[in-house]
C-alpha cells in the first residue's frame, strides 16, 4: 500500500487500464486466446477458454539411434560435400583445377579478344564466346560429380556346399553373345559385363571406361556422356578460340600503315593477350584433338578405354557391337541407367533392383524351393528378403524370395572343371621347366666334352 501510495496519479491510471485489458484466470487449468467450438466453452462472453486437463501430455524426446546414411559410411574413397548432396571422386581438387584451366583463358579471351572481332564481324561472337565454354565447364561438372556406375557391394556369403567358387564363369547377352565375367573379391559379387574395379576410387564401375586425373574420378556408364560432351566441346572450343584470334591479329595488321616495316611482327605486339590465349588453345587443342579422335573410335565400334587396351576387340569379335548407327545411338542417345544409391538415406530405404537395362533383367529366386538358381550362384541378394506364401498340390507354404540382377542367360562352369584345368596348367609348367633344366645341364656337359676332346687331340 505504501508503494501504491507513492506512485503518482497518472501511473495508478495506467495500471488500471492495464488490469481492464488483461483477462482473468477462469480457475485451475484454463487458458485464455483459444475459441473453442460451438458448445464446448463455457466462460462468460468475450472469453473463450480451453481445460489443459484434456490435452495429451507432451511425448518424451526419442532415445533410438539415427540410422546412419549410406555416405557417412562410404567404403569407396569417393567424397562427399553439401550432407552428401555433392559427391566427386578421390581428388576433388584435380576437377577444381581443370575447371580453372579453362575458366581462366576464357574470361581473358573475353575481356581482350572477342570485343575487337565483334565489333568488326559480328555479335555471334560474343555469344558463342561466352556460351560455349559455359557449356564445356557444366560438362566437366557433370562427369566429375555424378554416380559413375557404382556397383554395390554385397556382405561375404559362402557358398551352400562350403566349396571355393569359380573365378571366371561366363554370361550370355541378350544378342547371343557370351562374355566372361569376374569374381569380385571386394564387392563379394560376379562383375557385371563390361564392369571394372576401380583402385583409385576402390568401387566396382558399370561399363568401366578409365579413371580420368583431369576429372578426378572414375568414368563409366553413367557420366561417359558428360565426359565425352566436355572433350568434344574443348576441342570445338579450342579451334574457335584459335580461329577468334588470329582475326583479332589480322584486325591489327590491316590497321598499321601499308608501308610498316615488319608489319606481322608489329600486328602480333599490339594484341599480346592474342597471341597468349592462341597459344594455350593450341596446347590444349594438341592434347583434346587427339582424346577426341580417339573417343570417337571407341564410340564408333561400342568400345571402352579398358576393353580397347586390354582385349583390343575388332569389329567383328566385338561382342557388343550394334553396327555403326546403333553404336554412336548407344552412346549419345541411350538413357542412363538410374543411380544403385540414394546417398542421403539409411541402407533401408535404398533401391532394391539393381542391373543395367540392355543387359540384365530381374529375376525371383526362391530360397529352398529346388528351382533354378536355388543357391543364388553364391551372389549375395540385392535386396532385403521378402516373404509370402504360394499355392501348391500341398496346400500353401511360406516361402523367401529376393530380387537379384542375373544375366538372361547363364552357364557357370563347375567347380572341378575348374580346378582340373588349373592342375593341369600346373602339372604343363613344372613339367616345362623340367625339361628346360634338363636340356641346360645337358648343354653343360656337352661342352665339357667338347673341351676334353679339343685338349686330347693336341695332347
Amino acid at each position: 500500500r505504501a508503494a501504491t501510495a507513492r506512485r503518482s496519479p497518472a501511473t495508478r491510471s495506467l495500471g488500471r487500464a492495464h488490469r481492464s485489458r488483461t483477462p482473468r484466470s477462469a480457475g485451475p487449468g484454463r487458458l485464455a486466446g483459444y475459441r473453442p467450438p460451438p458448445g464446448e466453452g463455457r466462460g462468460p462472453p468475450g472469453r473463450d477458454l480451453i481445460d489443459l486437463s484434456t490435452m495429451a501430455p507432451p511425448a518424451a524426446p526419442s532415445t533410438e539411434r539415427r540410422e546412419p546414411r549410406i555416405f557417412e559410411t562410404w567404403e569407396g574413397n569417393d567424397r562427399f560435400f553439401c550432407d552428401g548432396r555433392c559427391m566427386t571422386g578421390p581428388s576433388p581438387g584435380s576437377l577444381a583445377g581443370t575447371c580453372a584451366l579453362v575458366l581462366a583463358p576464357s574470361v581473358v579471351f573475353n575481356a581482350l579478344v572477342v570485343p575487337d572481332v565483334a565489333s568488326k564481324y559480328s555479335l555471334a561472337f560474343t555469344v558463342v564466346a561466352i556460351a560455349w565454354p559455359l557449356w564445356c565447364l557444366s560438362c566437366l561438372v557433370a562427369a566429375g560429380t555424378a554416380d559413375p556406375g557404382i556397383v554395390r557391394r554385397e556382405p561375404y556369403r559362402p557358398t551352400p556346399d562350403g566349396r571355393a567358387r569359380a573365378r571366371y564363369r561366363e554370361e550370355r547377352l541378350p544378342n547371343g553373345n557370351s562374355v566372361t565375367v569376374k569374381w569380385n573379391d571386394t564387392c563379394n559379387l560376379y562383375q557385371p559385363p563390361r564392369a571394372h574395379h576401380c583402385s583409385v576410387n576402390d568401387d566396382c564401375i558399370d561399363k568401366f571406361d578409365h579413371h580420368c586425373p583431369w576429372v578426378g574420378t572414375t568414368i563409366g556408364r553413367r557420366n561417359y556422356r558428360p565426359f565425352l560432351g566436355f572433350v568434344f566441346g574443348t576441342a570445338i572450343l579450342c579451334v574457335f578460340v584459335i580461329a577468334t584470334c588470329a582475326l583479332q591479329i589480322k584486325i591489327k595488321y590491316d590497321e598499321l600503315p601499308a608501308e610498316t616495316q615488319s608489319r606481322n611482327l608489329k600486328a602480333m605486339g599490339e594484341a599480346p593477350a592474342a597471341m597468349i590465349v592462341l597459344f594455350v588453345a593450341f596446347l590444349g587443342f594438341c592434347f583434346v584433338g587427339v582424346l577426341s579422335c580417339f573417343h570417337a573410335y571407341l564410340v564408333a565400334t561400342n568400345q571402352t578405354t579398358y576393353e580397347n587396351f586390354r582385349d583390343g576387340y575388332t569389329w567383328d569379335e566385338n561382342p557388343h557391337n550394334k553396327g555403326l548407327i546403333g553404336n554412336c545411338l548407344e552412346a549419345w542417345c541411350a538413357r542412363a541407367p538410374p543411380s544403385r544409391f540414394r546417398f542421403r538415406k539409411p541402407a533401408s530405404r535404398q533401391p532394391h533392383l539393381d542391373g543395367v537395362a540392355d543387359e540384365m533383367k530381374v529375376e525371383v529366386v526362391v530360397d529352398g524351393d529346388g528351382g533354378d538358381g536355388g543357391d543364388g550362384g553364391g551372389v549375395a541378394p540385392a535386396e532385403p528378403p521378402r516373404r509370402g506364401t504360394v499355392s501348391g498340390p500341398g496346400g500353401p507354404r511360406m516361402f523367401q524370395a529376393t530380387a537379384r540382377a542375373v544375366p538372361t542367360h547363364v552357364s557357370d562352369p563347375s567347380i572341378e572343371d575348374e580346378q582340373r584345368r588349373r592342375a593341369e596348367l600346373a602339372e604343363a609348367r613344372a613339367t616345362k621347366r623340367r625339361i628346360e633344366m634338363e636340356l641346360a645341364r645337358a648343354e653343360d656337359k656337352m661342352r665339357e666334352l667338347a673341351v676334353r676332346v679339343e685338349r686330347g687331340e693336341k695332347g
